[in-house]
Formats: structure tokens, C-alpha cells, sequence
């Protein structure tokens, strides 16, 4: 009866240092907003998903194989919170296996774009439903979480780091692979990132480029970002954007700012126009509510193509 005893203690001892090598976590964020859109087709109320970011659901893992090497892995879906549903693949954001160490990370499966790390974010709100790059950019198109990728990631020397990215052609019909890479800087009040990312879908070639900078003053926190995309037959598309966010206090913060889009006349010579506005307030940690207004249009030889009139409210809690 000792000997079982002191087996199972021994047993469990092994099985508590296994567990303390290696770990997995679930997180996600859920995000709810109600508000009114106008497309120039009269405005129509809705609830709709990821205001401020894109719901998602995910699983991420790593263990510890010794010699400060880890094996890691993620597996990430989006969701729609405002009908309970996934996208069309499972884990349609990202699904990952790869290492990590003192050489960096690489990673391979459907991964983030070297070129999609670098956001060129113009306020708080650029990666929501308010940002006026949604609707005045045409260099955004880009392929940001290929299939069948390769992704390697450097370690930081001084601030500066960098990735790039591969994702396979497996489609002997037709020639596609993406290939993007980029590098930054962050230390102290600022950031600058520069990427580029090129793509091929058969006769097809896109060639996109972004950089883009902020600088925190403490009181308020300056951002801009200019880009680029040039394809097969001369066509291209030049944009720019600018913003600002002032907090308000320790919970409050508030962002603005404006985008540009010119697409020379091979591509149609249309010219797009949008500002946006969002404010923020951090309930904990966790919980944050939001409500922004964006408004835009497009026009071409001044006859006005497409306009954009939007408010909206809601809510983020990540887990």
C-alpha cells in the first residue's frame, strides 16, 4: 500500500512538471454595436458585429522544450455577435503550429502578413467600423491572413524588429502566391513601420506599400500613414491619413481622423474624402464602450460615386 502511495506521488509530481512546461489559453473578444448607416441608398438602421474590433473566438498554446525553445500554436474564428455565427471556415482568421526562442518565432499555416502587422493606424477607431481608411482607401484589398503561409518573425535589438511572410502557390491552374515583409521601430514616444507585400493571381500582380508613424506628446498622440498599390496594366492607388487621439482623463479617450484616396485614370480616376470620430470609455480592463461617427464620399470628374453617413454605439469586452 506505501509502494502505491509513493507511486502515485511520483506520478503526480511528473505530471505537475509537464503541466508547468506547457500551457493553453482560450480568449476572444466580443464586440456588439447598434447605430444607422447611409450609403446614399437612404440609411437603414442595424446591430451588427466588431465595431471597434472583429468578435473572435481562440485557442493559443505553448510548451517549453528546453534550451529556451517552445513550440506554440493558435487557432483563431471570427464570429458575428449579432447572429451567433462563424465565418466560413472554422478557424477562418488564423491556424497556426510553429517555434519561438531567442532566434524569434516562425510559424506556418494561415497566418497574418508580414505586411498586415504593420496597421498604419490614423486614430483609436482605425481598426473598426469608424475608420475613414475603410472608406476612402483603395489600397487595402490586400490579402491580410493567406492560406498555406510561412511567417518568421525577429526578435527586438534597440527597438527595431521585423517579419516577413510566404504563402504558397498550391493551384497549378493558375499562379498565385503572396509574399510580403516589413520593418518598424518603437521606443519611447515613437513608432514608425514600413511594409510592402506583393501578390499574384494569374495575369494579376499587386504590389502594395505602407508606412506609417505616431508620436505620443503625452497630452495627445499624433498618427499618419501613406500607401500605395500598383497593378498589372498601370493601375494604382495613392492614400494618406492623419488622426490624433487626446485622452480625457484616465478612462476617456477621444480620436479623429481624416483619409484620402485618389485612384489614377487607368483605375477610374476617382477621388474619395472621409473623416471619422470615435470616443472610448474603459468601464475596467476589460469592458469598454465606444460610439463614433464617420462620414465620406467618392467622386470622379466631381460627380459624386459613392457616399458614407454613419453613428453608431456599443460595446467590447475581451477575455
Amino acid at each position: 500500500m506505501k509502494k502505491s502511495l509513493v507511486a502515485l506521488a511520483v506520478l503526480g509530481a511528473f505530471a505537475g512538471a509537464a503541466s508547468a512546461q506547457s500551457s493553453v489559453s482560450i480568449y476572444g473578444i466580443a464586440d456588439v454595436w447598434v447605430g444607422s448607416v447611409d450609403n446614399g441608398a437612404g440609411s437603414i438602421s442595424k446591430l451588427d458585429s466588431g465595431g471597434l474590433q472583429a468578435s473572435r473566438l481562440g485557442f493559443k498554446g505553448t510548451e517549453d522544450l528546453g534550451g529556451g525553445l517552445s513550440a506554440i500554436f493558435g487557432l483563431e474564428a471570427g464570429l458575428a455577435m449579432d447572429t451567433g455565427t462563424a465565418g466560413g471556415l472554422k478557424f477562418d482568421r488564423q491556424s497556426f503550429v510553429g517555434f519561438e526562442g531567442g532566434f524569434g518565432q516562425i510559424i506556418a499555416g494561415k497566418v497574418w502578413s508580414a505586411y498586415d502587422d504593420i496597421s498604419a493606424a490614423s486614430f483609436s477607431g482605425f481598426d473598426s467600423a469608424f475608420s475613414p481608411e475603410y472608406f476612402a482607401f483603395g489600397s487595402t484589398s490586400y490579402s491580410a491572413n493567406p492560406n498555406n503561409g510561412f511567417k518568421y518573425s525577429s526578435p527586438t535589438f534597440g527597438g527595431i524588429s521585423g517579419a516577413v511572410s510566404y504563402a504558397l502557390d498550391e493551384n497549378n491552374a493558375v499562379d498565385e502566391n503572396t509574399t510580403a515583409f516589413h520593418l518598424k521601430y518603437a521606443g519611447g514616444p515613437i513608432y514608425v513601420g514600413a511594409a510592402y507585400q506583393e501578390e499574384t493571381a494569374g495575369a494579376t500582380e499587386s504590389k502594395f506599400t505602407r508606412v506609417g508613424a505616431s508620436y505620443d506628446l503625452g497630452v495627445a498622440k499624433l498618427l499618419g500613414s501613406f500607401g500605395q498599390l500598383k497593378q498589372t496594366g498601370g493601375l494604382k492607388t495613392t492614400d494618406y491619413a492623419f488622426g490624433v487621439d487626446v485622452p480625457l482623463g484616465s478612462a476617456l479617450t477621444l480620436g479623429a481622423g481624416y483619409a484620402r484616396g485618389k485612384d489614377n485614370a487607368a483605375k477610374g480616376d476617382e477621388k474619395r474624402d472621409a473623416f471619422g470620430i470615435v470616443a472610448t470609455y474603459s468601464l475596467s480592463k476589460r469592458t469598454t464602450a465606444y460610439a463614433g461617427y464617420t462620414t465620406g464620399d467618392g467622386k470622379t470628374a466631381g460627380v459624386k460615386t459613392k457616399e458614407l453617413d454613419q453613428y453608431a454605439v456599443g460595446i467590447r469586452h475581451t477575455f
